[in-house]
């Protein structure tokens, strides 16, 4: 006996949960594969019953978690069965030059950057440098350019220049790497100036962390367990202490990260300590006076995550450490904007000059004018065309 709704049910759909199409199958011989638990809702998939397989990966989802909600499949028509689904991508690199021994590209050309690139390994030397794709402190193998200030780490310079992404909803969409212009985020809401992958569908564009996301598991350094991505969660996050509706979890025991948690760096730099701060999953003194922050004096609750610098003993809130740009490079140019001459991204910690549009001290990000007889400086937050506040520090208290 079948379902009528069963029998019309598409043979083959493209799931954004994997990159392969999938295949409705009747039943599987579950001598052959032994336990396979579906992709969405992480439980075991009966096999003698309908499901959605990936032959090749030997991906398995439930029939209802892969056709919930319309934005979570399209149908593939047979006469496209047989194409391939973009393992295509078009190479960022666009030219080498040199490789070693190991064959690993040395010296390249990018298509992001108008000088060579050269590739190192030397992170003590670096390791206070700011990838300019990600935004983050330079963490593994990197690209660096001799002539400027531009630094990509060596998995980003080797990002595609287009490619479908799980978690964007235009599904048949393929997102274009874009740079050089500031963004807000899709998924984590911060603006950035690093680079993007942005859809052309919709406009929207996804930070370089935000698209490494895996669907289905990563590993977590503050748990002992991989943790598996769940679209629909109802739970706490062990990080910030906040309720959550979506993001990773333990199927082991309770702990459950949201994604802006799971995404924070794990390595920052901060003015109030002259090392690199670390990200810090479980408080490392049990005595309540270390229990505070030392950027705003307030108590941290020693349950969730914060920064800490083990030489000078530093703690602090992630707020605190990371204000409301992070993912602003200072230094680089913004092209947008009524001033006639370039401007530059600045943090003024010193003397505090007045801002040309408002009149108060310009404290944090600010953009100056790089004209050298030209004094005009202006707030970030005077100049910024996006909405202000980013809905993860809005209501973060940690």
């Amino acid at each position: 006996m079948v379902h009528k709704k069963c029998i019309s049910l598409p043979h083959i759909i493209k799931c954004r949960w994997h990159h392969h199409p999938v295949s409705h199958t009747y039943f599987l011989h579950k001598e052959y594969f032994g336990r396979l638990d579906c992709m969405i809702c992480h439980i075991e998939v009966n096999t003698e019953y309908g499901s959605y397989y990936c032959v090749d990966c030997n991906i398995i989802f439930h029939v209802n978690c892969a056709t919930r909600y319309a934005a979570f499949f399209y149908v593939v028509s047979p006469e496209n069965e047989d194409e391939k689904h973009l393992d295509i991508s078009l190479n960022s690199i666009t030219s080498v030059l040199e490789r070693n021994d190991a064959g690993e590209a040395t010296i390249i050309e990018h298509f992001k950057h108008n000088h060579y690139l050269t590739l190192s390994d030397e992170i003590r030397e670096y390791g206070n440098k700011c990838c300019d794709g990600s935004m983050l402190l330079i963490s593994d193998s990197f690209y660096y350019c001799s002539v400027c200030e531009f630094f990509l780490h060596k998995a980003c310079a080797e990002l595609p220049k287009m490619k479908p992404i799980w978690n964007h909803s235009c599904q048949l969409a393929t997102l274009v790497l874009t740079s050089d212009n500031i963004f807000r985020c899709e998924v984590c809401d911060f603006l950035s100036n690093g680079f993007a992958y942005k859809c052309n569908e919709c406009g929207r564009h996804m930070c370089l962390r935000c698209q490494a996301l895996p669907p289905d598991a990563l590993s977590c350094p503050g748990h002992e367990h991989p943790l598996l991505f769940y679209y629909e969660f109802v739970g706490r996050c062990s990080a910030c202490g906040l309720d959550i509706k979506q993001g990773f979890s333990c199927k082991d025991c309770n702990y459950s990260v949201d994604l802006s948690c799971m995404l924070l760096p794990t390595r920052v730099s901060h003015k109030c300590d002259e090392h690199l701060l670390a990200l810090t999953y479980h408080e490392i003194h049990d005595y309540s006076k270390h229990h505070y922050c030392d950027i705003c004096e307030r108590k941290r609750d020693p349950k969730r995550w914060f920064y800490h610098c083990t030489t000078c003993d530093t703690s602090a809130h992630v707020k605190c450490i990371l204000g409301e740009y992070p993912y602003i490079k200072t230094g680089s140019i913004y092209k947008e904007g009524d001033h006639p001459h370039p401007l530059t991204f600045v943090k003024k910690i010193q003397l505090y000059p007045e801002c040309t549009k408002c009149g108060e001290p310009c404290e944090e990000l600010a953009l100056e004018c790089a004209e050298p007889e030209c004094n005009y400086l202006v707030h970030w937050k005077c100049m910024n065309p996006f909405v202000s506040g980013n809905r993860f520090l809005e209501h973060l208290d940690f």
